[in-house]
């Protein structure tokens, strides 16, 4: 399988189909369309990729119909290739499905609002109906471009508020003359230096920086590529006031807005596809489309673990670990969470146990925890300064060792004052070590 969310998908549409209701809350109507799928062709991988390819169609159909309805009341001269897709519709929608599915539902929402008007515009003395046959037609079209436009917004919040509030930063950037673009980015950096502590977890707060850095480990040259051309590119005249909104809105991602590096990357991801609306196509655009590609499938060869895990090294590990009597809750790296919860039915976390976590575990069992990066033989020689070994349970499973909870704890601690070279493995995305920011935890139950 490709992409590393895609098992939650499962998860959601499984628990639609045996409850009645979502595993954890979440109003966005794509799990329904996972439990639809499940429902005709079975509840398997197959059918979750089929759901990718899906999500594929979708996006390519809205970038095709809003680039057709936004040249239909453009007076630029048909180009010879309307259109050909980005990879990045691909990397979308295998990765972030709901989020690939709302950004669809805003991608028709510009296009039929699109040319847009300025707030400015908006006083302006237009000509009366008397004046010109045709005003009172073109005004009755637009009205309804309009309405369409405001439907698919609506659409886009309900798939994913994320994406129709990144559509709404656009339009406020669209109206914002240029000459106060320096003002607004001088705004946003003392905001983020004064901004409080957030409760939530979901801004961002500490001394760690997002700058593209963080955006090329995750993919590569194709996303500098992608980036580079959608802050400095050029494009239509008819298109350079939106062109601009969007490149200003890519260059504001230098700076660390979001606590998720991943966040930012998705937001980038999105307003690249939006630039797609308005490309036109020429020799020069297909070149710097051709060599987009060819990096992105470069990293996704050499690179493939920042697009998808060794789901099939899973299987063996997680049958072996649900099938522990006393196994309570799973504490594992995100993915092997996703996947376990979805093959074996069993609670995973792939964060450290928080009190709401403890709280709802089922009397009775225990909380265990997938190591994984750190070999058997370390874990079982590991003894306190008393010669006692750390782990009283170790079930060498492959590149997973599975212990109890409470041990690896007291092992992580002693790395920790022996500042040794494992604790960087210790406490890394292969091991999460830290607790489910508030946002999250009001969405999740102990699953994932």
């Amino acid at each position: 399988m490709f992409g590393k969310d895609i098992y939650w998908y499962g998860v959601q549409a499984i628990s639609l189909l045996e409850s009645g209701k979502l595993h954890s809350p979440d109003n966005s109507p794509v799990f329904h369309i996972v439990a639809f799928l499940f429902q005709i062709f079975g509840v398997s991988d197959e059918t979750l990729l089929f759901f990718q390819i899906l999500t594929s169609v979708w996006l390519v159909t809205s970038l095709f119909f809003a680039r057709h309805l936004v040249f239909s009341v453009i007076e630029i001269s048909n180009p010879k290739i309307n259109f050909i897709p980005s990879i990045l519709v691909f990397v979308l929608s295998f990765l972030y499905p709901k989020q690939s599915w709302a950004l669809g539902f805003l991608i028709l929402s510009f296009g039929f609002s699109f040319p847009i008007p300025t707030i400015s515009s908006l006083f302006s003395k237009t000509p009366s109906p008397t004046s010109s046959p045709s005003f009172a037609f073109t005004l009755f079209r637009f009205r309804l471009r309009w309405i369409a436009s405001g439907m698919f917004f609506i659409f886009a919040f309900w798939f994913h508020p994320m994406v129709a509030l990144l559509g709404l930063g656009v339009l406020v950037l669209y109206q914002i003359p240029e000459k106060f673009y320096p003002v607004f980015f001088c705004l946003v950096c003392l905001l983020l230096f004064f901004f409080p502590e957030d409760p939530s977890g979901r801004f961002y707060s500490g001394k760690e920086i997002f700058p593209l850095s963080a955006a090329f480990a995750l993919a590569g040259f194709g996303i500098l590529w992608d980036w580079f051309f959608l802050v400095f590119g050029k494009s239509e005249s008819k298109f350079k006031k939106m062109r601009r909104a969007l490149a200003f809105f890519g260059f504001l991602l230098i700076l660390p807005i979001f606590h998720f590096a991943d966040i930012q990357y998705r937001i980038l991801l999105s307003l690249i596809l939006l630039t797609q609306i308005f490309s036109q196509w020429n020799g020069f655009q297909i070149l710097v489309w051709t060599v987009s590609t060819g990096l992105w499938i470069f990293t996704i060869f050499t690179n493939p673990n920042s697009f998808r895990y060794s789901y099939e090294q899973m299987w063996i590990p997680g049958e072996s670990m649900a099938s522990v009597p006393n196994n309570g809750l799973l504490i594992a790296h995100h993915g092997f969470c996703e996947y376990y919860h979805f093959q074996f039915r069993k609670d995973c976390l792939s964060f450290e146990p928080d009190t709401k976590a403890i709280s709802e575990l089922p009397q009775g069992t225990e909380i265990y925890r997938a190591v994984y990066g750190i070999r058997y033989e370390n874990l079982l020689s590991s003894k306190d300064e008393n010669k006692i070994p750390f782990f009283s349970f170790i079930q060498p499973l492959g590149e997973y060792q599975l212990v109890l909870e409470k041990d690896w704890k007291r092992y992580r601690s002693w790395l920790e004052n022996r500042n040794s070279k494992l604790v960087s493995i210790a406490k890394s995305w292969k091991n999460p070590y830290k607790e489910r920011p508030n946002f999250i935890k009001r969405k999740h139950s102990n699953g994932l």
